[in-house]
C-alpha cells in the first residue's frame, strides 16, 4: 500500500515539474546587447572588406555568379547570417575569448591585402582559427 502512494507522489512531483519547467525555452548563449551591437558592426566591416576584394576580380565572372556573390556580401545579409552564429550568441567557449578573438581576427583581416586573403591568410591567423572552431561548434 505504501508503494502506490509513493508512486503517486513521485508522478505528481514529476508532472508538476514538467508543467512548471516544460514550457520554459532555454536561451542558448549569453544575451549581451553591447556585444550584439559591436559584433554586427564588426561583421559589416568584414563583409565590406571581402566585397571590396571581390570587386577587383569580377572580370570573366558570369553575371549570375556576380549577382549572387554580391548579394551574399551585402551588409544586411551578412548580419542576418551572423545572428545565427555561435560567436554572436557567445556559445562554444569563454565569452571573453570569443569577443577578443573576433575583434583581433577582424583587425588582421581589415589590415590585410586582398591578395593575402585570397591566398588563405585567414587560415593562419590564430584568432581567426579560434572563431572558426567556435562557429563550427567543434
Amino acid at each position: 500500500m505504501k508503494r502506490p502512494i509513493r508512486s503517486i507522489i513521485l508522478w505528481t512531483i514529476i508532472s508538476i515539474s514538467f508543467l512548471i519547467f516544460g514550457n520554459c525555452k532555454k536561451k542558448k548563449g549569453i544575451d549581451s546587447t553591447e556585444w550584439k551591437d559591436e559584433s554586427l558592426k564588426i561583421t559589416a566591416k568584414l563583409c565590406e572588406k571581402y566585397r571590396a576584394c571581390a570587386d577587383e576580380n569580377w572580370i570573366g565572372v558570369p553575371d549570375k555568379l556576380k549577382d549572387f556573390t554580391k548579394s551574399r556580401l551585402e551588409e544586411s545579409h551578412c548580419q542576418k547570417e551572423f545572428r545565427d552564429s555561435n560567436a554572436y550568441r557567445l556559445i562554444g567557449g569563454d565569452p571573453k575569448v570569443i569577443i577578443e578573438s573576433y575583434r583581433e581576427c577582424k583587425n588582421k583581416i581589415i589590415s590585410a591585402t586582398c591578395n593575402s586573403l585570397k591566398n588563405g591568410l585567414v587560415d593562419s591567423i590564430p584568432e581567426c582559427k579560434v572563431i572558426k572552431k567556435i562557429q563550427s561548434g567543434t
